[in-house]
């Protein structure tokens, strides 16, 4: 069951590391090909961190913002996604983490203790499309295929987000984020953070 993370300053020195690794990969020979904005999902004064019991594992869940495209390669997702897989592979071990895993809509890097998970950061390879809305680098594990799959209601999310703290309604919001979150691993369905957070924010701004 879900609850938010419990050992903040756990919390801190693992965020640390991952965003070392991500700053790397800014900087690696990637960058003659994008430029791109990296978001914690949950990050700062959200505070939306959960983690799967109270020792459990978590994980943390960034969105890569794509901005310039140097090599025009945006309408070949399957070509971008394993750039940015080999350029995490040239990071990771750096930092102990394990090869880069191709998941479905998301480059997952694990953390591995023993023969424990104990940590994992899922990074979703995203652009703005032209109606506002985010688009996300989804594979399909059984084609596999390679599209951009279009997160709805994700227009202006930000906006929304401060709109529901001016209101008041924040604690309502990380009320609903957690309610779904162990809804959706009742049901065993592996929804994305950034989809969950949409529908909650969305909901509450009804």
């Amino acid at each position: 069951m879900f609850d938010y993370v419990y050992d903040k300053q756990e919390l801190k020195e693992l965020k640390s590391a991952c965003e070392t690794i991500i700053k790397n990969v800014q900087q690696s020979w990637l960058k003659d090909y994008f430029t791109f904005q990296f978001i914690l999902i949950g990050s700062g004064s959200n505070n939306l961190i959960t983690q799967n019991g109270e020792n459990g594992e978590f994980d943390l869940d960034y969105n890569f913002i794509l901005q310039k495209d140097r090599q025009g390669l945006i309408n070949n997702p399957k070509q971008i996604k394993e750039l940015f897989i080999k350029a995490f592979n040239e990071t990771n071990p750096d930092l102990g983490f394990k090869p880069a895993e191709n998941s479905t809509s998301v480059i997952t890097s694990k953390l591995i203790y023993g023969n424990r998970l104990h940590f994992s950061f899922d990074v979703a390879i995203m652009c703005e499309g032209n109606n506002g809305n985010y688009l996300k680098i989804v594979h399909n594990n059984t084609t596999q295929q390679y599209y951009w799959n279009e997160v709805r209601h994700s227009r202006n999310y930000q906006t929304k987000i401060k709109a529901i703290k001016d209101a008041g309604k924040w604690n309502e919001l990380r009320e609903r984020y957690l309610e779904l979150k162990n809804y959706y691993l009742s049901r065993q369905e592996d929804i994305a953070s950034f989809s969950i957070l949409i529908q909650a924010i969305n909901e509450i701004c009804k």
